[in-house]
């Protein structure tokens, strides 16, 4: 099972939603450590005008459907 960190912006005039994931996320990571991160990509990563939402670390499953080409 692999882990991604979550990090979700809100536009505070529009409400449109940026999200941007991270492949595993340091076990120990704090969330004064995400909060920095966000706070420093406003601007260069997600445009002015977005604030930051909320971070979660998501444990993410993969169910192969078909490999065409091998």
């Amino acid at each position: 099972m692999a882990k991604k960190l979550r990090m979700s912006f809100v536009n505070t005039v529009d409400g449109k939603r940026k999200t941007i994931y991270l492949n595993d996320p340091r076990p120990d990571l704090t969330d004064t450590e995400v909060q920095n991160a966000m706070d420093s990509f406003v601007g260069v990563i997600v445009p002015a005008g977005y604030e930051k939402d909320n971070a979660t670390i998501v444990d993410t499953t993969t169910n192969e459907l078909f490999d065409l080409i091998q």
